[in-house]
């Protein structure tokens, strides 16, 4: 009888453990911030879905293009239909791995190196960024900055704006992950 139990709360135990090895955000923030002297063009999104599995040290995640909210209507516009091309390129997206030895097991915050593919306006860039990772037990919190260019990813700029957007573009992400079931 005792074998027996130890036995189930082993399956148990490693059931579990299985399950947390894959953390899923729906609801992770990216702020998009474009500043200059001129003016500054800033957007959120907060529907950017995003995986960890922790076994892998993989990370990817997606964005619609046509999520991010600005503070006027006609910047949105101009930003999901010149600049992104919104119906052409519907979404962003980021694959990779998260390069720097993390402990998973811990529940304090870590510096690491992601690299991976990044994926806009139909053009993949190798990337590579550090993140900030807060490991837990039922959650996982990460954050990041990445610096982009819109030529990296030939997204046109009219010369008649271009000292209105900034030449290296911010885009912030903020996300909390759960365990996924």
């Amino acid at each position: 009888m005792k074998k027996f139990i130890l036995v189930t709360f082993l399956g148990f135990l490693a059931f579990n453990l299985s399950a947390q090895k894959v953390f899923l955000t729906k609801d992770a923030k990216i702020n998009f911030n474009s500043s200059t002297p001129i003016e500054d063009i800033i957007a959120e999104s907060s529907q950017a879905t995003a995986v960890i599995d922790i076994e892998k040290n993989a990370l990817q995640f997606s964005v619609l293009t046509t999520s991010f909210k600005f503070r006027r209507a006609l910047m949105e516009e101009h930003f999901n239909e010149n600049y992104i091309e919104s119906p052409k390129f519907p979404k962003a997206t980021f694959k990779g791995k998260i390069t720097s030895i993390i402990d998973w097991s811990s529940d304090k915050m870590a510096i690491v190196d992601v690299k991976g593919d990044l994926t806009m306006h139909g053009v993949t860039k190798e990337y590579t960024f550090q993140a900030q990772i807060t490991p837990g037990k039922d959650k996982i919190a990460a954050s990041a900055t990445l610096k982009i260019t819109p030529e990296q990813f030939n997204i046109p700029i009219p010369s008649a704006v271009r000292e209105k957007i900034a030449k290296e573009v911010a885009l912030k992400i903020d996300a909390t992950f759960v365990p996924y079931h």
